[in-house]
């Protein structure tokens, strides 16, 4: 169920308990795979979620905190400051409808920390219950990278004709550190091409079973809040 398809009538006579807001980036994915990656891929687990447990679906935030990715053409971004205004103002004008509980569901790493500290204040300043949850951290899935295997391997399986040839290995690492500071701000250092990862192995079956562990994360996330006797936020 989708906010904007409903009308101001029938989202009254739903009153739906837990909306979802989905988060992403529109910003270079390799030569290999789309700009909407994270935000397809956010959106999705979302869709996934609401119909198992019928909770709402607010309009997605598709332009995220990707500043990193800049040099590459097409990436578009926000600053941490209007990416977590936008988000806070989003999950307040929402509340003020009659929503009481809120999950954040994000694709893109570089939110990850702006979304918290929106979420913190909201529950701190505003007495609103939001909670940050991304794919690949509530699975716990290994070998991330970017535009790497798994991200191929779910747009792969969600929508396959986005992937475009060639796809070749990328860098092994996310950048250079040294003792212990990470030193490139930029991808574009540490990669000709975008990719950190090797998509090379990518299936459209991994992207499946990777789909499916995230709809079931999630829709436990939101059977959670919607359980009287939850422990969560008390």
């Amino acid at each position: 169920m989708k906010l904007g398809e409903l009308s101001w009538r029938k989202f009254e006579e739903e009153k739906p308990e837990v909306a979802l807001l989905p988060t992403g980036s529109t910003e270079q994915h390799g030569p290999h795979a789309p700009l909407l990656t994270d935000s397809l891929i956010a959106e999705k687990i979302a869709e996934g979620a609401a119909g198992e447990t019928g909770a709402l679906i607010l309009p997605p935030i598709r332009v995220g905190v990707s500043r990193e990715h800049g040099n590459f053409p097409g990436t578009l971004y926000l600053s941490p400051e209007t990416f977590r205004r936008q988000l806070r103002e989003t999950v307040i004008s929402a509340h003020g409808s009659g929503l009481e509980k809120f999950v954040v569901v994000n694709g893109h790493g570089g939110n990850i920390s702006p979304i918290k500290e929106a979420c913190s204040a909201l529950y701190h300043y505003e007495d609103i219950k939001a909670l940050e949850w991304t794919w690949f951290k509530a699975i716990s899935a290994r070998g991330m990278g970017h535009a790497g295997a798994l991200e191929t391997s779910l747009i792969l399986y969600l929508r396959e004709e986005l992937i475009t040839e060639p796809i070749n290995k990328g860098a092994e690492t996310w950048g250079r550190s040294c003792h212990g500071s990470r030193m490139d701000y930029d991808t574009s250092k540490f990669t000709e091409d975008g990719v950190v990862g090797d998509p090379r192995q990518s299936s459209a079956k991994k992207g499946e079973e990777l789909f499916k562990k995230s709809i079931e994360k999630l829709s436990k996330l939101i059977e959670e809040l919607v359980n009287p006797d939850s422990s969560l936020f008390t």
